[in-house]
């Protein structure tokens, strides 16, 4: 007859099922908080922002070496001083394409000027302007690109209020979404995996509420009501997004469905600094950080139907901006974090959590 398991190997064992994740952190220069960290859609490169909270904010990206990333290299747009401490200029709001091949857009300014989309290979050179101003003036933000790469999608201010504009690669158009401008601002826009549709965040009554585009017709509002629906992606023919209107201070994570359905899923979440809600690659489950203290040291990951929660204990604080790749048969984690209580500035740190959801 075996006999019974003792109390301080059970409890040895809990503490290695729930402790905290073991990972490294990701080296950055002093004096700026890191945020906004995007994977490339291979996971071979980590890119984030460095925010130095005094009107400059960086863009840096690194390699990684199965879960350790390298040497970090900073992405500066043509024209750009190559001091931290200069004032009003910007790098930031990346996302990747594969096609034609491997490249990160991002948004860029120099002080006093306007902002301008860029674009670069990693590894292989200097960034350049992708869309020029003979082809659309003002500033240019927000961008996003289809799954196939033949569509593009960008905010401009070019008439007025900030309007979503549509490429075609393929064939070479380039204008207004619907082919009008708007009174309201708009933001945020997204593609669905066929590349035929746009979710995108837009001003109405005062608030933000959530349109789809497709085929040159507008819907009335997916999602609308009190306070902001805001920064929706797809997921498969749902779209996840952040929602307001539980009032000032409260943000939470909502899925709605093509009928209008809607499920809140996460509630008091961490607002990421720029980016979408964070999806696993499975596309089965959202990710993101409490914005309650006690819950502050770790990360969640919530099934978008609400059926369960995995919480990833870190040893950090404050956690925030969770990324999720897999690469190399390993689900690893981008998140940032202060190191401690009182701590002067927010680090990246990447964790394996291969089989931990």
């Amino acid at each position: 007859m075996l006999g019974r398991t003792p109390a301080r190997l059970l409890a040895a064992i809990a503490l290695l099922l729930t402790g905290p994740a073991l990972g490294v952190e990701v080296s950055s220069k002093d004096g700026g908080h890191v945020q906004n960290p995007v994977w490339s859609p291979d996971g071979q490169w980590l890119s984030f922002e460095v925010n130095n909270m005094s009107n400059v904010v960086e863009l840096w990206l690194t390699k990684m070496n199965g879960s350790a990333p390298g040497t970090p290299t900073q992405l500066r747009i043509p024209g750009a001083s190559t001091s931290f401490g200069a004032g009003g200029y910007f790098a930031a709001s990346p996302v990747w394409a594969t096609t034609p091949a491997l490249m990160i857009v991002f948004e860029g300014s120099n002080p006093g000027g306007k902002r301008r989309l860029y674009y670069a290979n990693p590894g292989s050179g200097a960034p350049n302007e992708l869309i020029t101003n003979t082809q659309i003036q003002g500033n240019i933000s927000s961008a996003a690109i289809s799954k196939s790469g033949k569509r593009f999608a960008f905010i401009s201010d070019v008439t007025g209020s900030g309007d979503v504009y549509v490429w075609n690669l393929e064939k070479g158009d380039l204008g207004v979404m619907g082919g009008a401008a708007t009174e309201s601002s708009e933001n945020f826009p997204s593609f669905n995996d066929a590349g035929d549709t746009i979710v995108f965040s837009r001003k109405n009554d005062g608030n933000q509420d959530l349109f789809t585009w497709s085929s040159g017709a507008t819907t009335p509002p997916l999602k609308g009501g009190n306070g902001d629906q805001t920064r929706p992606r797809w997921v498969g023919d749902k779209v996840v997004y952040f929602t307001s209107e539980r009032g000032e201070g409260h943000w939470d994570i909502a899925v709605t469905g093509k009928s209008g359905e809607r499920l809140i899923v996460a509630q008091d979440v961490r607002l990421p600094s720029r980016s979408a809600p964070a999806i696993t690659p499975d596309g089965s489950a959202v990710v993101y950080a409490s914005s309650v203290p006690e819950k502050a040291d770790r990360l969640l990951v919530t099934r978008l139907d609400g059926s369960s929660t995995v919480e990833i204990p870190t040893g950090l604080v404050a956690c925030g901006e969770p990324a999720l790749t897999v690469a190399g048969g390993r689900t690893l984690l981008a998140f940032t974090a202060l190191p401690s209580e009182g701590a002067d500035w927010r680090r990246l740190h990447v964790i394996d959590i291969t089989g931990k959801l």
